[in-house]
Parts: C-alpha cells; sequence; structure tokens
C-alpha cells in the first residue's frame, strides 16, 4: 500500500504527521515531494522524500514508475496573512498547483485528496472579500469539481487552524519564513517580548477561530487514505473543525497560563479580508466514512503539547 500513496509537501507540518501517521499504521513509507523549502530535514525519516517542486515535469513518470494511484495535496503555501503581501507569491503558487494536476490527470492516479481552508469562510456563509490565500484555495476546489469523474475521485478537507507538537518534542511547526499565532505569542512570551493582537475597532471583537491538534489531523488524513473506497461519489467536501472556537486573546491568555510568565501585547485592526469567523458545520458528515477519535479537544491541552517544542527551537 504505501508504495502508492504520495503526499505532496511530505516533509511540511502536516505532511510530516501524516506520514509518521502513515507509517506507523501500515508499516510501509509513502512517497514524498517536497523541495525543502519550508520542510522539515528530520521528517524525512517517515517517508521516501523526493527533492523536487510540484510544478516538475518528471512527476508523470514518477507517479508511474512507483504505481502511484492515491496522491494527498498538502504542497503549498499556507498563510493568509502573508498572502496579502505576497500576492504574485502567491497566484504562482497557484498555477503551479493547476499545472500539477492537470499533469496528473494524464496519469493513472484514482484518487486525489486537496488540502483547503475553512478561511474561505465568514461564519456561516463563502467571505466574499478573500485574502489570495483563500480566494486561490477556492478555485483549486472549484477546478477540482469540474474534472472530478469515477476515474479521478476527489476528497477535499477544508482545515482549521492546526497547531501543535509530538508529545516528546522532537516534530512540531518549524516554519520561520511566516507569521503563525501560536508560534508567534510562544517566541515572544519566551524572549519577553510584545504580541500583536489583530481586532476590529469598528465592531469591538477579536477574530475566532476553530484549532484542532495535527496529530488528530494526521490521524484523519490517514483514516482517508485507508477507507477511500467509502468514498463513492466522485466530489467529496469536508469541513474540518471540533465545533469551537477561540479568539487570539484566549490563545495568548492559555500559553501566558502554560508559562507561567505574562504575556505582553497591543492592538492592531485587522485586515478585511481576513474572516472573523469560520466556521461552518459540512453538508456531509465525514464522520459516515471514517471513525473520528479526536483526542485534543480542549485548547490549552492541545497549547500544552507545544512547550516542549517551542523551548527548544526559541
Amino acid at each position: 500500500m504505501g508504495s502508492k500513496i504520495l503526499i505532496t509537501g511530505g516533509l511540511g507540518y502536516i505532511g510530516s504527521f501524516t506520514a509518521k501517521n502513515f507509517l506507523k499504521k501500515t508499516k510501509t513509507k509513502a512517497i514524498s515531494i517536497d523541495n525543502l523549502s519550508r520542510g522539515n530535514k528530520f521528517s524525512q525519516k517517515f517517508s521516501i522524500n523526493i527533492k523536487s517542486n510540484i510544478s516538475n515535469n518528471k512527476i508523470q513518470k514518477i507517479i508511474s514508475n512507483k504505481k502511484v494511484n492515491t496522491v494527498f495535496h498538502l504542497a503549498s503555501l499556507t498563510c493568509v496573512r502573508e498572502s496579502l503581501k505576497k500576492k504574485k507569491h502567491y497566484y504562482n503558487s497557484y498555477k503551479s498547483q493547476i499545472k500539477f494536476i492537470k499533469n496528473l490527470k494524464q496519469t493513472n492516479i484514482k484518487y486525489f485528496i486537496f488540502s483547503s481552508s475553512l478561511s474561505i469562510f465568514e461564519k456561516n456563509r463563502y467571505k466574499s472579500n478573500l485574502s489570495p490565500y483563500s480566494k486561490y484555495k477556492l478555485m483549486i476546489e472549484k477546478y477540482l469539481k469540474k474534472i472530478a469523474s469515477q476515474n479521478f475521485k476527489v476528497v477535499i478537507l477544508r482545515y482549521p487552524n492546526i497547531i501543535g507538537s509530538s508529545p516528546d518534542g522532537k516534530l512540531g511547526e518549524k516554519n520561520f519564513f511566516i507569521t503563525r499565532i501560536v508560534p508567534s505569542f510562544y517566541k515572544n512570551i519566551i524572549k519577553n517580548k510584545n504580541n500583536i493582537l489583530f481586532y476590529d475597532f469598528y465592531k469591538k471583537t477579536f477574530p475566532k477561530r476553530n484549532y484542532m491538534h495535527v496529530e488528530d489531523i494526521a490521524d484523519i488524513n490517514v483514516k482517508i487514505i485507508q477507507n477511500l473506497k467509502n468514498f463513492k461519489k466522485n466530489y467529496n467536501v469536508f469541513n474540518i473543525n471540533n465545533k469551537k472556537q477561540y479568539s487570539n486573546i484566549d490563545v495568548l491568555k492559555a500559553i501566558s497560563k502554560i508559562m507561567k510568565k505574562k504575556a505582553k501585547y497591543s492592538l492592531k485592526q485587522i485586515d478585511k479580508k481576513e474572516s472573523m469567523s469560520q466556521f461552518h458545520q459540512s453538508k456531509d458528515n465525514l464522520a459516515k466514512y471514517i471513525n473520528i477519535d479526536v483526542k485534543y479537544k480542549n485548547l490549552e491541552k492541545i497549547l500544552k503539547k507545544n512547550k516542549k517544542w517551542f523551548k527548544k527551537i526559541y
């Protein structure tokens, strides 16, 4: 089975945990494609990595030679706030992903799993004014819906904010290229620096997000891989969440409590292209297809698992 699974971005944050979980459950290594621009070299032991960009035309040959029939696409630029500053960068990433998908259609790939995002929503509807990151996620979804078929089945997973690290502190989020809320808060508290909290001064409210531990996400990912025959429709979409939202001030206070250090912070107006609330229930229930067992349901419990990791890297 391992030789038939390819994970793009397999050395990235979610990819590393997914490859690790897949190896643990199947005793085989998935094939990974990662150019290591933002990947973690430590994670190479969990998969058979091919150092390459997904836009490389040789990918078709690799898929054919390795007899891959399922692709889990995690390779992507992944930050809403970064996309607001680097619009062209994210556009180029979008074009590369479309090229990659078109190339896959020329192979024997039967299943394509795409990591999308809840950031396309504002409360219970699609957000009209999207960031480049969210806009391109939605555009890829629409493209996949158009090309999905009995011979190219698509599963879309709209992820929440994914946080956490391994309990032993050996594997976690290691991306110094972008600013994410949890790594930033840990770093600033450890180094006694000020934290920037985004806030809507007009509505007088903090943005809220749904958070899930990366190990729970990896477990869901691998269970989907193992149960793809349960997905009878050509095109399947699921919103992944644990039904509870927390504001950025909630997250900061929780980390401050864990670290037993007071957190400094100041407020900044949130960009209108960022959602204030991303919760949206799926029309289809993923639990009908796989057994979902979320281990980390409490925010503080999730964040505690980060302590050892961030103290090590910061």
